[in-house]
């Protein structure tokens, strides 16, 4: 994880160009459940598009970094245009009247669904995002395509003339709005193209693609695209035939910013009772990631598959797809719903965002599934943020946790890596060519040049303090014994079993009682004597002992076990503060943290640790807990998601875990920071105080890992 975080400013719509900032609320039921932001189109880090408002018109739908990415959406009742999606006039320099709109009555965020409810006293209009994100069929859950479908009934009994209208963008496929696309069509889609020429040769966090086509695929509809040069009438009024837009001629190269030019489709069902239908929007970003300088594509291309192939089957398969997701939400929804209705809400919001902060890959026969580190430095392949996320994939799809830590093997394999511990990355997204955090991070390097003159310290030597060693190596360890347990099979740790030894033969000589190392929360800085960087250690040595025993080394398991049971019974020494332990073993007794990483002792029955440890740990988190969390720690106020939902497992406690999941929830319901899902945030207020839309909260699932 990294402590150099932007505040990224929306800038249309948002007075002052920064966060929407709203009243605290007292709740809500489910069905109106207000999330931060809600997801609406979550397929990878580039395609990812969310509503920051209560509203899906209260403004312009947005990539996750808050850039304008605006999808309209328009419904047509007895010649009555109404908004049911998005502002119709994003440029808001100046003041311009807003049609109609039909009123939100719903929302509701299931796991892979977003379903929005509108209602007047003509019609009910039920609309649905849906993006088939089913973990164990990857080649489905590859697919870059994403649904909206709808359903319109007459509510008073009559039959009412009903039009449909929607358009997407060519913003989606460009990384600001001043870049230029060229139009197209094929036999089954509108398009728009940034085309190749730019292909992964930027990198960055703050940004999106820029290469590659965007696809609007609308079965039965009119198509064409648009463009309101004119902004006086834009979007005045919903135009059946178009005459009031200027059509844009296929082959036509643009700016999204000139006009905001974007690719439409309407659908005239005349008079009826009802009317349902489905478009789909996709994008084909041809090669997906640089991989140690080879450009490698997508997983479902890993047969041959073109574009055109998916978007047919998308098609085509639209019922069976709707039943499958159906069927894996409800089957989600009701084991969280066993712990409680807003543990059922809060995975349900989390669920879209940690599977799309990854690109899903295939190379030399092998899944690669490439995380990026959001609202950081675009770290891709972070181990540290591999290992609180997961939790989800363990439950689903242990092959996943596998494509996450493929690429840092493959990395230590090419000999590119010179120290003796884990590394932290494999670069930053979408170019995995090596690691950037403390040795290729411009921001860290120039820092280390400033200190270069500081007494003893060569830069190699500061290169290395910006390291995580312990860190990194204990989530490696732990994460392969976390496969190995979920799959029952031991061969991916017999696969790179070499290195693994190394890593555990650096935490026997330095984990114990960690020097002043970074950990995975950086942003606090460094720490010597970390009682909970410690554990880590002392667990991820028994998890590796366990998994040696089953391979058959026995005298190194047992020398690794021998270690991790000293380490434990001096640990419980060293840290004890009388009514829980410290935060660091130099500390004094008014100090202490959360353990998250005791967690593996209960999850992978490593039993290293004397459980009365994690029931005196949690009964002083009773006495911490805050209006929205519990701290991190003593030193600040702040928490992490993650972190604080693992520690509701740590015993059997489920008061405390009740009351940590009330508090997450009230957070989210009450926060004024319109953005999705951030782990990093204020316990007294509700305030975000950095991260978003990242794949950590994949660890919020540990609670039904538990019960697994």
């Amino acid at each position: 994880m990294q402590s150099k975080i932007r505040l990224y400013n929306i800038k249309n719509n948002i007075k002052g160009g920064g966060r929407i900032f709203l009243p605290y609320l007292k709740g809500a039921n489910m069905k109106n459940f207000r999330a931060p932001a809600t997801p609406l189109i979550t397929v990878d880090p580039y395609f990812n598009i969310w509503s920051f408002t209560d509203t899906l018109y209260g403004d312009t739908p947005r990539h996750w970094t808050g850039q304008r990415h605006f999808l309209t959406g328009i419904v047509t009742i007895d010649d009555m245009p109404l908004k049911f999606m998005g502002m119709l006039n994003p440029d808001n320099t100046r003041y311009r009247t807003e049609p109609d709109v039909i009123e939100q009555i719903s929302c509701e965020i299931r796991p892979m669904t977003t379903k929005y409810v509108f209602e007047n006293d003509k019609v009910t209009l039920k609309v649905d995002f849906m993006t088939p994100l089913i973990p164990t069929d990857l080649y489905l859950m590859s697919r870059p395509i994403s649904y909206i479908s709808y359903n319109i009934e007459s509510k008073d009994g009559k039959v009412h003339d009903i039009k449909m209208y929607m358009d997407v963008s060519c913003e989606l496929c460009v990384n600001t709005p001043d870049k230029a696309v060229t139009l197209g069509k094929t036999d089954y889609s509108l398009t728009a193209s940034s085309g190749t020429e730019n292909m992964l040769s930027h990198s960055g966090d703050d940004h999106r693609i820029e290469w590659g086509t965007l696809h609007l695929i609308a079965p039965g509809f009119e198509t064409y695209f648009i463009n309101a040069a004119n902004k006086e009438i834009k979007f005045r009024s919903f135009i059946g035939n178009g005459k009031k837009y200027t059509k844009v001629e296929c082959g036509k190269t643009v700016k999204p910013q000139d006009g905001w030019t974007a690719l439409a489709c309407q659908k005239d069902y005349g008079s009826t009772h009802k009317a349902q239908d489905f478009i789909c929007i996709g994008y084909d970003d041809v090669k997906s990631i640089q991989y140690f300088g080879e450009n490698i594509e997508a997983y479902w291309r890993r047969d041959g598959a073109q574009f055109e192939d998916i978007a047919n089957m998308a098609v085509k398969d639209f019922p069976d797809i709707c039943a499958r997701v159906c069927e894996f939400e409800n089957e989600l929804m009701e084991k969280a719903r066993k712990i409680s209705d807003k543990y059922e809400q809060i995975v349900s919001l989390a669920f879209r965002q940690a599977i799309a902060a990854h690109k899903l890959c295939w190379h030399n026969g092998e899944v690669q599934f490439l995380s990026k580190e959001n609202y950081s430095n675009g770290c891709i392949g972070t181990v540290d943020v591999t290992y609180p996320s997961i939790p989800l994939f363990l439950i689903y799809n242990p092959e996943l946790v596998e494509g996450m830590l493929n690429p840092i093997f493959k990395m230590c394999s090419l000999g590119m890596w010179k120290y003796e511990f884990a590394p932290h990355d494999v670069g930053q997204y979408p170019l995995a060519n090596m690691q950037v955090y403390g040795i290729g991070d411009k921001y860290t390097k120039r820092f280390l040049e400033r200190r270069l003159y500081e007494k003893g310290m060569t830069l190699e030597q500061q290169e290395e303090s910006y390291q995580m060693p312990i860190e990194e190596c204990g989530n490696m360890l732990l994460c392969v014994a976390a496969v190995c347990a979920a799959k029952k099979d031991t061969s991916y740790a017999k696969a790179h079993l070499d290195i693994l030894n190394q890593w555990a033969d650096y935490l026997v000589k330095c984990g114990f009682d960690p020097a002043n190392q970074l950990c995975t929360d950086d942003f606090a800085g460094h720490l010597a004597h970390n009682c909970n960087l410690s554990v880590k250690a002392i667990e991820a040595l028994a998890a590796w002992s366990k998994i040696l025993d089953r391979l058959g080394e026995n005298a190194k398991s047992a020398f690794y076990r021998v270690k991790a049971e000293e380490f434990a019974k001096c640990w419980e020494q060293n840290a004890d503060a009388g009514d829980h332990y410290k935060l660091a073993f130099d500390q004094n007794s008014e100090s202490w943290s959360l353990k998250y990483n005791m967690v593996w002792d209960k999850l992978l029955d490593l039993n290293v640790f004397n459980s009365k440890i994690a029931e005196k740990e949690v009964d002083y988190y009773m006495t911490k807990v805050n209006r929205f969390g519990v701290p991190l720690d003593v030193r600040s106020d702040y928490t992490k998601s993650d972190w604080q939902m693992w520690t509701t497992v740590l015993t059997n406690n489920k008061k405390y875990r009740d009351t940590v999941i009330e508090a997450m929830y009230n957070m989210l319901e009450n926060t004024r920071d319109r953005v999705p899902f951030t782990d990093w945030y204020f316990t007294s207020t509700p305030y975000m105080r950095g991260f978003q839309n990242r794949t950590v909260q994949g660890g919020l699932f540990i609670n039904l890992l538990n019960l697994k």
